[in-house]
């Protein structure tokens, strides 16, 4: 019985409507798939033990981020796939030209740090075979 309650507790509470005003297009089409891979230069500058990739989506006009994935100690090239799952604010939508941005860091915050390997990428929500190649050394 308490099984039973547990999963329709948990059931009643992952079901969220979805706002009249928007299509189900847009929930739908609200993922980007690719590669994150590293320049051969850089490959030398990762982190020893432990270290974070976090790739982060935002829109052009907006830089506050619409969706976040971090990874810990992941193998690259890295294959991901970022969805409504991965939003900070559940209200907006990830829509539209976007810039991805893919950063190699110590540390898993979202602050840019001295030392952290980033690239970036412009695309489109809903595209896959996108490739983000880490580039660049704060400094």
């Amino acid at each position: 019985m308490l099984k039973l309650l547990s999963f329709l507790v948990v059931f009643f509470l992952s079901c969220q409507p979805v706002p009249k005003d928007v299509p189900i297009e847009k929930y739908k089409n609200q993922f980007i798939k690719g590669t994150v891979d590293l320049s051969p230069e850089l490959k030398s500058k990762i982190p020893k033990g432990d270290y974070f990739l976090i790739i982060s989506v935002r829109d052009l006009q907006n830089p506050m981020p619409i969706a976040v994935l971090r990874v810990k100690k992941p193998e690259i090239p890295y294959a991901f796939k970022i969805t409504g799952k991965n939003k900070l604010d559940h209200s907006r939508i990830m829509e539209g030209d976007v810039i991805i941005t893919a950063r190699i860091s110590k540390s898993p915050m979202a602050e840019i740090q001295k030392g952290d390997l980033v690239g970036t990428l412009q695309t489109k929500v809903g595209t896959q075979n996108n490739r983000i190649l880490i580039n660049t050394e704060v400094r």
